[in-house]
């Protein structure tokens, strides 16, 4: 999505500061999407609420379940409207100059919404929920995104392929707590606006400002106790919305620093993944099957649910420093470097939170 902005012959483009030597750019580019996101999701979300109470979107209480009382889902049906409507505001209110997404990106992002709200509504099995991840995944790589390498490299598509699915599971599997997807989301989005706005990534800051916006007013809702949930048709958007901006940051350069620095940026969704995955399969329980035992849910035994945003707003905001500081450095040892220390941390962090034993029920 590119973006200008001229003022005394400065010029803002795509994110990327270029300020002729006696002019500078008089704001931050796109900014005022942010703030638009938030109030629209402020308004939006008590809309979506009662709409899901009045269809049958609820989500009810179990045994083997988190929560105590009967909750609305459809959080995500507010966020996909505040990411809509923002840019769209900020063209009618500040004349913003925003271009429209490319329809391969907002064909993916239909697709993961429609299938979050299949989902949400009778919930599908493995087989059909992955075909449709796999949809929006080719949507995304093949006509959302212009990362030229994995045009010309059938490996790296698959990857690529591999790794947008990956992440729309690792965000539906975070979304298991009261308001852990509203605090990681911002702070993540955040780090790809420093990528934009610090060192010139091809990132489109309209999706990432509307993400920090509409996130944070959705969190009002969604923070402990909720009073809303995301539901899958929420998680599985917000999944693909990371996916879209870790691939556009890499259009312009694919190097192995900018790929170490987007794989910082998402590190506690694939370390939580990561975790789960390894922990179930220790334990021959099913991978694919919902349970009390993520990382977050030792986190909240530790620490109360507060407690447990707290620590992952801390790491996703110490993730963002490291992928913006990945990003400019040319010599491999210190890019290594820090992956591996990173990599030494989530793993004894790991370690910790394994000995903290988890609620043996599963929920469907």
């Amino acid at each position: 999505m590119a973006v200008e902005s001229r003022e005394g012959g400065g010029e803002c483009q795509s994110g990327v500061l270029y300020c002729a030597p006696m002019a500078a750019c008089a704001a931050i580019p796109l900014l005022e999407i942010a703030p638009l996101a938030f109030f629209t999701a402020l308004a939006l979300t008590p809309i979506t609420r009662a709409f899901a109470r009045a269809t049958g979107f609820v989500d009810h209480p179990d045994p083997r379940k988190a929560h105590a009382r009967a909750t609305p889902l459809l959080g995500g049906v507010a966020i996909a409207g505040a990411l809509a409507a923002a840019p769209l505001l900020a063209r009618a209110i500040a004349s913003s100059s925003v271009t429209a997404p490319r329809p391969g990106l907002l064909a993916g992002a239909l697709v993961a919404l429609g299938l979050g709200l299949v989902d949400d509504r009778r919930p599908l099995g493995p087989a059909p929920k992955l075909l449709g991840q796999l949809l929006a995944a080719v949507c995304l790589i093949a006509w959302g995104t212009d990362v030229v390498p994995l045009r010309s490299n059938p490996l790296l598509a698959a990857a690529a392929l591999v790794a947008v699915v990956a992440l729309l599971n690792a965000v539906n599997f975070l979304d298991n707590l009261d308001g852990i997807v509203g605090t990681m989301l911002p702070v993540t989005a955040g780090g790809f606006v420093a990528l934009a706005l610090v060192h010139g990534a091809t990132v489109d800051l309209a999706l990432a400002w509307g993400l920090v916006g509409a996130c944070a007013g959705f969190l009002l809702y969604n923070a402990p106790p909720a009073r809303i949930f995301l539901g899958d048709a929420g998680s599985h958007l917000l999944g693909y919305a990371l996916a879209a901006l870790a691939l556009q940051s890499l259009e312009g350069s694919f190097t192995w620093p900018h790929l170490a620095a987007v794989v910082a940026l998402l590190a506690y969704p694939i370390f939580d993944l990561a975790f789960v995955v390894l922990d179930r399969t220790a334990r021959r329980r099913p991978v694919h099957v919902g349970g009390v035992d993520h990382t977050t849910h030792r986190l909240a035994k530790l620490y109360g649910p507060w407690g447990a945003l707290g620590v992952i707003a801390g790491l996703c905001f110490a993730n963002a420093i490291a992928g913006v500081w990945l990003w400019s450095r040319s010599d491999p040892l210190s890019t290594v470097g820090t992956l591996g220390i990173l990599a030494l941390g989530y793993a004894l962090f790991g370690v910790r939170l394994r000995h903290v034993s988890p609620t043996s029920t599963f929920v469907t």
